[in-house]
């Protein structure tokens, strides 16, 4: 893949609605608004969220500190990580990781669309 030209994304408005889309195609109920803004809440606060995977229903998060990429359940009521699964250790930017799993994710991080060279539909 190609790597991203220009500036990467960073609306805010439209990362909420991206998440909120990706998260009405996925899972039922109305909850999506509350998901999305849990989902933003967690990577305000220093993991960046990365991707959404196994139907929606975890979150990849990368840890800066830790250099952790961990997929985290999330509902309505917040993320869980005591269910938290590890999936790459020692990682220093997760862009290598999101080019390997392109086909299985379920939305990708429009920052990491970009460094990819991916668009919506290559999602």
């Amino acid at each position: 893949m190609q790597t991203g030209h220009g500036t990467p994304p960073s609306d805010p408005t439209a990362l909420f609605h991206d998440i909120v889309s990706t998260l009405r195609e996925t899972r039922s109920g109305v909850h999506q608004h509350r998901m999305a803004q849990t989902l933003l809440q967690k990577d305000a606060s220093g993991s960046r969220l990365v991707a959404l995977i196994d139907d929606a229903e975890r979150a990849v998060f990368f840890n800066p500190a830790s250099r952790t990429l961990e997929a985290v359940p999330f509902d309505r009521d917040g993320t869980h990580e005591s269910d938290a699964k590890s999936l790459s250790q020692r990682l220093s930017d997760p862009t290598a990781w999101v080019e390997t799993h392109a086909a299985s994710l379920e939305w990708v991080h429009p920052h990491y669309r970009w460094a990819c060279g991916m668009s919506r539909e290559d999602e």
